[in-house]
């Protein structure tokens, strides 16, 4: 009798280098500072382009309102 064959299996993973270097960590940082300067930056823009500031008029307006009867 003799013992039949059932084959034979095997496995193999390739090991990849990490993708997410330091290197790709410090570029991404950088990008999300820039854009948060950018976004200042449209902000100051956009105060400066006003010509008037209704809310900080509104505030000095109640202020005014409630020292007069101090």
């Amino acid at each position: 009798m003799s013992k039949r064959f059932e084959g034979y299996s095997y496995s193999f993973t390739q090991p990849y280098p990490c993708f997410f270097t330091q290197e790709m960590k410090d570029i991404i940082h950088e990008r999300k500072v820039e854009e948060e300067i950018d976004a200042l930056e449209r902000t100051d823009k956009t105060v400066q382009n006003m010509l008037t500031y209704p809310d900080a008029e509104a505030i000095l307006n109640k202020i005014r309102e409630e020292s007069k009867y101090d």
